[in-house]
């Protein structure tokens, strides 16, 4: 049995009493479904004295769709509430395709939007028992001085894994937080994540900020989105590789705007310049195959997760190449 570190759960009600706290309690850390932080902790990968816990902020949960067709999502709503909503599911599929990906049912039904926003980065040399980690000297990223992936001690390398995160990038999705001084914050969700994939070194929003809503603009015109995600098993196991495309084209297909991003690759969510080359066209197959090499040439995966470096590569362009193909002829996606 894998026993976690002793700590004291605290039930705020409001999200400014939840930043409040975990400002005022030392080694504390938020906690939602806890799908993710409560198995890190059975690994000592975070030994806090405090939890506080968000599952009575009821003004972090559920989904508004405006009549413009954007939406707000709650930080705290389930993954599973999104994967099902109606409005996602017909105006975002590519969203309600990735949330859908995410673990099993069961983590779903308890895991949070949020929580997979704020994801903690992994990589083989973090994500391990404490008698694991400490039979090879630990690592940068927890208790150590050394990168075991790039064999340096300049930088941590372990991978943003989140499914949601790249479609809600391709998304243009901003993101919404209540710092300790009561302010509140907006930024893009692409400008959240730092080079350094070390715990709390990740974000560049301030410490104990709160993460509350997700904002989505409301979609382009005939919008389309797919997700495309690479694992070893068809549930529960995290990206390998993910890519996330969204586009608006009009009745004809012609394509006016287009959004790639790859993730499970660095610490950030790769966003793949370059792609105006295709507003003006219908995505004809030598336009897909132009960035599907442009994918996999941009693509830098480091050997931190499940599968060669170079394979991994490979993958970003054949990946990026179906969805693209798929989100050319997905018409049953225009809205």
């Amino acid at each position: 049995m894998l026993r976690m570190p002793e700590f004291e759960v605290h039930q705020p009600t409001t999200a400014a009493e939840a930043v409040a706290l975990k400002a005022e309690l030392a080694d504390a850390l938020y906690v939602a479904g806890g799908t993710d932080l409560l198995p890190n902790l059975k690994h000592w990968l975070h030994e806090p004295r405090h939890l506080v816990s968000l599952a009575s902020v009821s003004e972090m949960n559920g989904i508004q769709v405006r009549p413009d067709g954007s939406v707000t999502i709650g930080a705290a709503t389930t993954l599973h509430a999104v994967a099902t909503h109606d409005h996602v599911v017909a105006q975002l599929p590519g969203l309600a395709q990735a949330v859908g990906s995410i673990a099993g049912p069961q983590h779903r039904r308890m895991g949070t939007i949020g929580g997979n926003v704020m994801l903690d980065t992994r990589c083989l040399f973090y994500n391990q028992s404490l008698p694991w980690r400490q039979a090879v000297g630990y690592c940068l990223k927890k208790d150590g001085t050394w990168c075991h992936v790039i064999g340096s001690a300049k930088a941590c390398v372990a991978a943003q894994s989140s499914d949601s995160v790249p479609m809600l990038a391709a998304l243009s999705a901003q993101l919404c937080f209540v710092l300790p001084d009561g302010e509140t914050q907006r930024i893009d969700l692409v400008d959240l994540y730092t080079k350094d994939g070390r715990f709390e070194q990740n974000h560049t929003v301030p410490e104990h900020a709160l993460l509350t809503a997700i904002e989505l603009p409301a979609p382009t015109e005939g919008h389309r989105s797919v997700y495309r995600k690479v694992r070893a098993r068809g549930a529960v196991d995290f990206p390998q590789l993910s890519v996330a495309v969204a586009g608006g084209f009009l009745s004809d297909g012609t394509c006016t705007s287009l959004s790639v991003v790859i993730g499970a690759m660095l610490p950030f969510p790769k966003v793949l310049p370059g792609t105006d080359v295709a507003v003006g066209t219908s995505l004809p197959d030598e336009v897909i195959e132009a960035l599907a090499t442009r994918a996999a040439k941009q693509a830098r995966p480091q050997a931190q997760i499940h599968g060669s470096p170079d394979w991994r590569r490979h993958v970003a362009g054949v990946e990026t190449h179906r969805g693209l193909r798929d989100l050319r002829d997905r018409a049953s996606s225009v809205v």
